[in-house]
C-alpha cells in the first residue's frame, strides 16, 4: 500500500504541475490509498515544525532560507499549503519509490489547528511555536482550545522553542515533559510600563492564574513578569536579543547585528526563534547572521510620493494582536498622519462575517493630535466606523469608502505628512497600485 500511495500521489504531481493546479490533492490521494503514509515515509536527520496564530510562515521560510544558504538539502511547503493533505503532498514529492525523503532537512508551517495531525508521521526534533493569540473567532475559538490542539500527539522527544517573554506559552513547561528552550527581547526604548492593551486574557499566571505583575511590556503581554502568589516568573533564556532599534530596522544577539526584516516588535521575536532554532541546530554563529541578513526581508510596502512617505502594513484580518502591532507602529510616530483601514474579504476558508475581534484591537492608541484623517474602506467600512467611534475618534475626522479609488484625490491633497495602511493583504497590492504613480522609491 505504501509504494502505491506514493505512485498515485507522484503521477498526481505531474498532472497538477502540468494544469498548474492546487498543492494538495496528490496528499490527499495518497491518503486515501494509505492513511498512515506519513508514518512509512523515511525522514531526514532535521524534521522541524512551526505553528502558532501568525508568524508561522515568515518563520519557517527564514528557517528553510538559512539552512539552504549553509549547504543543506531542505524540503520546505512553499506553497504555505499547511494542513494535513498539503504537508502530505510535500512529503510524497520529496521521497523516492521506497519512501525515503531525500534531503537533509524538513521544514514545516502546520496550521494550530491541525498540527496534532503530523505529529507522530513525521516525529519532529523541534516544534517552535510562534504565539498563541485570539485569532479567527469563528474556527479558533479560544486561545485555550488552541493551547490543547498543538499539545495533542507531541512527541515526548521533540523540543519546544517559545518566547519566554510570553507567560502564556509557559503551558508547555508546566504541562509537558519535553526540553523547552526559550528567547527574549530584552527591554528597549519602545518598552512600557504600564499595560496599553486593555483587551488581553493571557496576562494570569499560568499555574495559580493570579494576575501577573510586569517589570515592563515589549507588546501586550511580552514583556519580563512575576507572580506575587506563586513561585513562577520570568527566568533569563540563553538567548537575548537586545539594541533593539525598529527604525535601523536590527536587534543585537551575542554582539552580532541582525536584520529583523521590518520595524514592527513582532520582526525582532520572529528573527530571534529563527536563531534560536539554527544555533540549537549547531549551525557557526557567523553563518546564522550572514544567512539572516540576507534572506530576512520586509514584506510591508513603503515609497514616497511628492514628500510623503506610503506605508502599508500587511495585517492579518481576524487577528486582534497583528493589529494591534500595526496600531502601535503607527501610535509610535508622532507625525501627523492619514490611517487607512480596510479589506475586501475577511476569510477565504468560511462564510461567517464575525468582526468581534474589531473590539479586541486599541484604536484608541490612534485618538490622538497626530491622528489627521483615519479612512474606513470595503465591505465592513460601516462596521469600522463603529469601533473607531466607541474609541472616542472625532466623527469628523472619520471618513468611509468603498474602496481605495474614492478616496486618492483626498489622500493626496491631504496636509497629513504620512499616510499609513493597516490593510489586509488583498488590499496590500491595491494599495500600491492606487497610490505609488508618479512616486519615487
Amino acid at each position: 500500500m505504501k509504494t502505491l500511495s506514493i505512485i498515485i500521489g507522484k503521477l498526481t504531481l505531474i498532472v497538477g504541475k502540468l494544469l498548474h493546479r492546487g498543492s494538495s490533492l496528490p496528499g490527499m490521494l495518497a491518503l486515501k490509498v494509505d492513511k498512515n503514509i506519513l508514518s512509512k515515509l523515511k525522514y531526514p536527520p532535521i524534521r522541524v515544525i512551526v505553528t502558532g496564530s501568525s508568524g508561522k510562515g515568515g518563520t519557517s521560510r527564514l528557517i528553510a532560507d538559512v539552512l539552504k544558504e549553509n549547504g543543506y538539502k531542505v524540503s520546505f511547503n512553499t506553497a504555505g499549503s499547511n494542513l494535513k493533505y498539503g504537508v502530505s503532498t510535500l512529503c510524497i514529492e520529496a521521497c523516492n519509490l521506497f519512501g525515503k525523503i531525500k534531503t537533509d532537512a524538513l521544514i514545516l508551517e502546520v496550521d494550530e489547528r491541525h498540527v496534532k495531525e503530523v505529529y507522530t508521521g513525521i516525529n519532529p526534533n523541534y516544534i517552535v511555536i510562534t504565539n498563541i493569540t485570539k485569532d479567527q473567532p469563528p474556527r479558533q475559538y479560544h486561545i485555550d482550545a488552541i493551547l490543547k490542539e498543538i499539545e495533542k500527539n507531541i512527541p515526548k522527544t521533540a523540543t519546544i522553542i517559545t518566547p519566554m517573554d510570553e507567560p502564556f506559552l509557559r503551558n508547555f513547561e508546566l504541562d509537558l515533559p519535553n526540553k523547552n528552550i526559550y528567547y527574549t527581547l530584552e527591554k528597549n526604548k519602545y518598552s512600557y510600563q504600564t499595560q496599553l492593551f486593555e483587551n488581553l486574557n493571557t496576562y494570569y499566571c499560568p499555574k495559580c492564574n493570579e494576575l501577573l505583575k510586569y517589570d515592563y511590556y515589549n507588546f501586550e503581554t511580552l514583556g519580563k513578569y512575576t507572580c506575587s502568589k506563586c513561585d513562577f516568573k520570568w527566568i533569563k533564556p540563553e538567548v537575548i536579543g537586545k539594541d533593539l532599534n525598529l527604525e535601523e530596522k536590527t536587534i543585537s544577539i551575542n554582539d552580532k547585528t541582525y536584520n529583523i526584516g521590518g520595524d514592527m516588535i513582532f520582526n525582532a521575536y520572529n528573527t530571534l526563534e529563527c536563531y534560536t532554532l539554527l544555533i540549537s541546530l549547531g549551525l557557526d554563529e557567523e553563518a546564522i547572521c550572514q544567512g539572516i541578513n540576507k534572506h530576512n526581508q520586509n514584506k510591508n510596502l513603503e515609497f514616497i510620493k511628492k514628500g510623503k512617505l506610503y506605508k502599508g502594513l500587511n495585517c492579518k484580518a481576524e487577528n486582534a494582536t497583528t493589529y494591534n502591532q500595526c496600531v502601535y507602529k503607527v501610535y509610535l510616530d508622532k507625525d501627523l498622519k492619514d490611517i487607512i483601514i480596510g479589506w475586501k474579504e475577511i476569510s477565504r476558508r468560511y462564510n461567517h462575517f464575525d468582526v468581534s475581534w474589531l473590539y479586541d484591537i486599541e484604536f484608541e492608541l490612534l485618538n490622538n493630535n497626530t491622528l489627521n484623517k483615519i479612512y474606513a474602506v470595503g465591505i465592513d467600512k460601516e462596521n469600522i466606523k463603529k469601533r473607531l467611534l466607541l474609541a472616542r475618534i472625532p466623527e469628523e475626522k472619520i471618513i468611509t469608502a468603498d474602496n481605495l479609488n474614492e478616496i486618492k484625490k483626498q489622500i493626496n491633497k491631504s496636509k497629513a505628512n504620512k499616510i499609513y495602511g493597516i490593510l489586509n493583504f488583498d488590499y496590500m497590492e491595491p494599495f500600491e497600485h492606487t497610490f505609488k504613480e508618479d512616486s519615487t522609491c
